[in-house]
């Protein structure tokens, strides 16, 4: 397939091992892979905060790096930037051009799974893993079912990984509870934030895995800090990462 990166600026700027990553990995099994020029924020820190007038050109520019690039498939390694990339775009933009990139929007494990199945794995990880399961894919792009749900349940980010040989995966406990990152959270309610952020750090590390593996750079960003700063054995890794290591 033809794949254009969506990279967000966070992605960008704080974690860029991710967005090569998922080059790697994307060209390992075959895709073409090409990055639209001028990709920016996708105004969800303005947005979650109320500021839509201030989002709407950020996200607009973003937009137009893909509205009639030829591709069948946008596929990006942030769930919660994905999301408000297609909350925003539909807000501002109500046009079929719009609606044309908003329907080849992936997460990329969503990609992996529901689009374009890995066939094999060439290389073991043997490690465990425990999975952090962000509020956005959970619950915002069905990655997999939420703990308070009561339908069938699923989980496309363990069916993705489960099938790279010799990897353990195990969840901390409760296993869906907000690692406290939240974006603009983590700023008006810094002391809440920490405090979430300890809580599911030390959860990850009790299960005594050797990675925290997650499909949200952001929420990976935020369990990073407080795991180095409670200088707990474990360590955190995109799931970009462990897939691209085991092709």
């Amino acid at each position: 397939m033809k794949i254009a990166l969506f990279i967000p600026c966070l992605v960008n700027q704080m974690m860029p091992d991710v967005a090569i990553a998922t080059l790697s990995l994307l060209e390992k099994l075959g895709h073409e892979v090409i990055f639209p020029e001028g990709q920016t924020c996708c105004g969800q820190p303005m947005t979650n905060s109320g500021c839509f007038n201030e989002a709407r050109n950020t996200t607009l520019k973003l937009l137009n790096a893909f509205k009639g690039v030829e591709c069948d498939a946008i596929v990006c390694p942030a769930a919660s930037c994905l999301v408000a990339a297609k909350e925003n775009f539909h807000e501002f933009d109500q046009s079929q051009a719009a609606q044309d990139v908003i329907d080849k929007l992936y997460e990329l494990t969503e990609f992996l799974h529901d689009i374009a199945p890995i066939p094999a794995f060439k290389y073991k990880f043997e490690h465990t893993i425990s999975l952090q399961m962000s509020c956005h894919g959970l619950r915002m792009l069905n990655l997999a079912t939420p703990s308070e749900s009561m339908g069938p349940q699923f989980n496309k980010v363990e069916a993705v990984l489960q099938n790279i040989p010799g990897i353990k995966i195990v969840y901390p406990a409760p296993r869906d509870e907000c690692c406290g990152f939240g974006g603009t959270f983590a700023v008006d309610e810094g002391a809440v934030s920490a405090k979430m952020g300890k809580d599911k750090a030390h959860a990850h590390a009790a299960t005594h895995a050797q990675y925290v593996v997650g499909f949200d750079p952001s929420c990976l960003l935020h369990l990073d800090g407080m795991i180095r700063r409670q200088l707990l054995p474990i360590q955190t890794r995109h799931i970009a990462q462990i897939i691209d290591a085991a092709l």
